[in-house]
């Protein structure tokens, strides 16, 4: 497709579909960032609440509370409130690439007879729409 790439858009459509790609690109990078901080961010919480269960026995629970006071214990808790900032300030990139991405596909769906503005060049839009469907998750066939 890119040999002929003339036939399929102008260089205007050109730019505005290789920017909605980078914006798909950025979203999908932020979106498996967010799972990595969640997992990890649950994964820390649910190791405190271990701890905290077993210092309820009283063998164990001295030993614990020990290693708790001890820098290991600093350590695990500023991994959990680090991991926690990392996650919220994910979520928030995470919205605004989606805000990104929504506006500009929205844009290049409503501006369409712009974009496409011969008859050829319209005709040859479905085989770039299911391109871009298929190899970048890139919908355009409906706003």
């Amino acid at each position: 497709m890119a040999v002929h790439k003339e036939h399929y858009m102008t260089p205007i459509a050109e730019r505005v579909i290789r920017e909605l790609i980078e914006r798909k690109r950025e979203e999908k990078k932020r979106e498996k960032r967010v799972t990595m901080a969640t997992w990890a961010t649950t994964v820390l919480f649910a190791f405190i609440i271990l701890l905290l269960l077993a210092m309820g026995q009283e063998n164990l629970g001295s030993t614990i509370m020990q290693s708790f006071r001890s820098a290991y214990g600093f350590l695990l808790v500023a991994m959990c409130i680090g991991a926690s900032a990392f996650l919220i300030l994910e979520r928030k990139k995470l919205e605004e690439a989606e805000e990104d991405y929504a506006k500009l596909r929205k844009e290049v769906v409503e501006r369409y007879e712009e974009l496409w503005h011969t008859e050829e060049l319209r005709t040859h839009s479905y085989t770039l729409y299911e391109w871009l469907d298929k190899e970048h998750d890139v919908n355009l066939f409906h706003s």
